[in-house]
C-alpha cells in the first residue's frame, strides 16, 4: 500500500525583535542554512514576485558572491542577516521564513520540527495578540497545488495579518503609540499598499486569502483606532495646555496682586 504523502503546513510564531540576531545564530549553529535564491534556478520565484516584493522577502536575489559569504561564520552571517526585513533559511524539507518585526515561520510536513522550533519563542507572545499558539495553516486549503511562489504569497498574506493584531495590540500602550504609528505607516507603504504579483492566477489566490483573513477589515479596524487615539491624545493636550494656560495666568495675577499690594504699603509708608 503506497504511504499516504504528508502535506507542508505552515506554522507562525513570534521571536522579540531584539532577539532576532541571535536566533538567526541559532537557526545556522542547528544546521539551518540561509537560502540563496538564483534568478536562474529559482526563476519561477523570481518572475512571480514583483520588484518591490520580491526586494523585501528575497534579498539574496541580488548576493552577487555566495562562495565568499558561505565561508563567514555564522555570526557574522546573523549580523549581515539583521540588516534585511526578511530571512529565509532550508534544513531539509523543512523552512523558516523570519522578518525583522519578529514574526516567523516554519514550512514543514513534520509538527515536532515546527514544536522544536517554536520552544525559542516566548510562548505567551501569540497568546497576547490574541491568536492560538498551536495554530497552522495548509497551502491546499487556498490553493490546488503546493507552488513555491504559492507558500510564499501566503506567508507574506498571514504576516500581514499576524502585524495588525501586534500593531493593535502595542497602540494602547501610550508609550509605545508613536513608534508603533510610524512602523505602522512604514509598513503601509512597503508591504501592505503593495501589488504582490503580477501573476494572473497568483493575484487571483492573493485576493482570495486577503479575503478569507479579512486583511482589509482588520486593517481599517487599527487605522480607525489610531486616529481615534490621536485625536483623544491630542484633546487631552488641548485640555491640558488650557489648564496649564489658567494656572499661569491665576499666578501672574496673584503675583500682580501682590506687587501692587507692596506698593501701596510703601505708598502708605512715606506719607
Amino acid at each position: 500500500m503506497e504511504k499516504q504523502k504528508k502535506e507542508k503546513r505552515i506554522y507562525p510564531y513570534l521571536i522579540e525583535k531584539s532577539r532576532m540576531q541571535g536566533y538567526y545564530e541559532v537557526l545556522l549553529d542547528e544546521g539551518f542554512k540561509l537560502k540563496y535564491f538564483n534568478k536562474k534556478k529559482d526563476k519561477e520565484v523570481y518572475d512571480f514576485f514583483l520588484p518591490t516584493i520580491r526586494e523585501y522577502m528575497f534579498w539574496t536575489f541580488d548576493l552577487i558572491e555566495v562562495e565568499e559569504f558561505e565561508k563567514m561564520s555564522n555570526d557574522l552571517i546573523s549580523v549581515v542577516c539583521q540588516g534585511y526585513s526578511c530571512n529565509i533559511f532550508q534544513k531539509g524539507q523543512t523552512i523558516v521564513v523570519c522578518f525583522s518585526t519578529g514574526i516567523c515561520f516554519v514550512i514543514t510536513e513534520n509538527k515536532k520540527i515546527a514544536n522544536d522550533l517554536k520552544e525559542y519563542r516566548e510562548r505567551k507572545q501569540m497568546r497576547n495578540i490574541n491568536l492560538r499558539e498551536d495554530e497552522s495553516y495548509d497551502i491546499l486549503a487556498v490553493s490546488k497545488e503546493e507552488n513555491e511562489s504559492y507558500i510564499y504569497l501566503y506567508v507574506l498574506e498571514l504576516y500581514k495579518m499576524i502585524y495588525l493584531e501586534i500593531i493593535a495590540k502595542e497602540i494602547q500602550n501610550s508609550e509605545k503609540f508613536d513608534k508603533a504609528r510610524e512602523e505602522f505607516v512604514e509598513f503601509t507603504t512597503k508591504v501592505f499598499n503593495v501589488k504582490i504579483t503580477d501573476n494572473k492566477e497568483g493575484y487571483k489566490l492573493a485576493e482570495k486569502i486577503e479575503k478569507t483573513l479579512e486583511l482589509d477589515k482588520q486593517y481599517i479596524k487599527v487605522d480607525d483606532e489610531f486616529d481615534l487615539i490621536y485625536k483623544n491624545n491630542k484633546l487631552n493636550d488641548k485640555e491640558f495646555n488650557k489648564k496649564f494656560l489658567i494656572a499661569v495666568l491665576v499666578v501672574l495675577l496673584i503675583l500682580g496682586l501682590l506687587n501692587f499690594a507692596s506698593k501701596i504699603d510703601l505708598i502708605k509708608t512715606i506719607f
